[in-house]
């Protein structure tokens, strides 16, 4: 550990590296703070070295695809629209505005209301450009000095576990809002590490934050807000907070043994499930290729799907369409073979359809109903389990 690293939340010098990443191309390893409980990685990102190519790997190297932060869009949209008049003229600034997703949803939803979007992105950041009641600044939130009590409702999503220094940007996030102006705050959850299917490495190398609901939240009220709307305790995938500012930050975080404990025992937990889950994948991926002479789709050319490949050995030559709403977007192939768009289906009759996806399978299966209501889905969870109880018999 560098010899001046300090925990970002609570300031201790008590990080203790818990767990090294698979395929990290930055070298980063993960540390627990034995005083506060906040899981981070070391060193701090070079943010003026050159960005790396997109990658759609099951390891520490995947990022730069950038498309998953419109998923959240409505979420945090149904979350303004409790606590906040989207009537009146507001100001709102969107911390990673990316694709600009959330910006454009949002004017439409708020008809007088005003955007400052901010992407250090230049591939993204022009999708904000030019929309209607929009400032477009294209640099770093670290980087961008706004004015004092400026905006009524700061939105960030999947943006804050970027940081170096999160804890400061959550500061000067108050700093921008109105006395009990509303901050949106968006990220991944720990919580994903305790899941029974959990195969891909979940520590990635653009996340230098790993947050907990208790750790977010700790640092939330710390930076001087109120939680007025905390996680839904069923999505273990994201951590959802609104928060009002209330002009009191903390100047000193207490102890939490309890939090030290539980965030030590999920990552153990964790390299334990994804060694299982993985030694399973040969089994996976010969049920799959057992289902010869059927037509085969596989949905979802994610991470699970190159985990499949990569890692089970499956052979993907043998499907009749690879399938992905989203990447398909964003390029042309996955593993050798063509990425498609749903509407494929409608082209190619399949027999059997394969849901690689954890948080969208239910989703996708009702699709795969209405668009090839004949063909028998596969999904992943019954897949990898079988494949568990095959390796282990």
């Amino acid at each position: 550990m560098p010899p001046d690293a300090l925990c970002d939340l609570c300031g201790a010098t008590s990080l203790a590296q818990v767990y090294r990443p698979e395929r990290s191309t930055r070298g980063l390893k993960i540390y627990l703070c034995r005083h506060c409980g906040l899981v981070q990685s070391l060193p701090r990102i070079d943010r003026t070295a050159a960005r790396h190519q997109a990658a759609v790997s099951q390891g520490a190297d995947w990022g730069n695809v950038r498309y998953g932060k419109g998923f959240r869009t409505q979420i945090a949209l149904d979350a303004l629209a409790r606590h906040a008049d989207l009537e009146a003229p507001l100001r709102l600034l969107d911390v990673g505005s990316n694709r600009g997703s959330f910006t454009k949803a949002f004017l439409e939803l708020a008809p007088d209301a005003a955007v400052t979007a901010i992407e250090p992105d230049e591939r993204f950041a022009q999708s904000s450009a030019g929309l209607p009641r929009t400032e477009l600044i294209q640099a770093r939130i670290e980087n961008v000095k706004l004015p004092d009590a400026g905006f009524d409702i700061v939105h960030s999503c999947h943006t804050i576990e970027h940081l170096a220094h999160p804890f400061a940007a959550l500061k000067d996030h108050a700093r921008v809002l109105k006395n009990r102006g509303l901050l949106v705050l968006d990220a991944p959850n720990l919580a994903l590490l305790g899941s029974d299917d959990i195969l891909e490495e979940w520590f990635i190398d653009k996340h230098l934050y790993h947050f907990s609901d208790a750790t977010l939240a700790y640092m939330i009220e710390a930076a001087g807000f109120e939680i007025v709307q905390y996680p839904d305790p069923a999505d273990a995938i994201n951590l959802l907070f609104v928060a009002r500012k209330n002009g009191a930050p903390k100047s000193a975080i207490t102890p939490d043994p309890d939090e030290v404990a539980n965030s030590e025992a999920l990552i153990a937990g964790y390299v334990a499930m994804r060694a299982v889950n993985r030694a399973a994948l040969s089994a996976a991926a010969r049920e799959i290729e057992s289902l010869k002479p059927a037509k085969v789709a596989l949905w979802g050319a994610g991470r699970l799907f190159d985990a499949l490949v990569s890692t089970g050995g499956f052979d993907p030559a043998m499907l009749s369409l690879l399938i992905d709403a989203h990447l398909a977007q964003h390029m042309s192939q996955r593993h050798g073979m063509v990425l498609s768009t749903p509407q494929a289906l409608a082209k190619t009759p399949v027999d059997v359809i394969v849901v690689m996806s954890r948080g969208f399978a239910a989703e996708i299966a009702g699709q795969i109903r209405d668009i090839a209501p004949g063909a028998k889905i596969i999904l992943y969870s019954e897949l990898l389990a079988r494949a568990r109880l095959a390796q282990a018999a």
